[in-house]
């Protein structure tokens, strides 16, 4: 349950944005995200860790990789 409790601002991001979290891989320098997005399947490469980013950040990526839909 403290796995979810450290990245639950991250989710609340991606509940905000109407985006579902489906995988997280955790490389070495970095995250893969694969989330549901209206009906299609879209993979975002993080340049660094979840964690190592700030919340404002993170989203920035997100929007970035979903081509700003909403």
């Amino acid at each position: 349950m403290a796995y979810k409790k450290k990245f639950r601002k991250y989710l609340e991001v991606l509940e905000k944005l109407r985006v579902k979290q489906l995988d997280v891989y955790r490389y070495k320098d970095k995250d893969v995200l694969r989330l549901f997005v209206r009906g299609r399947v879209v993979v975002v490469e993080l340049p660094k860790h979840r964690e190592d980013m700030s919340v404002e950040e993170f989203e920035k990526h997100i929007r970035a990789a979903i081509g700003g839909e909403q």
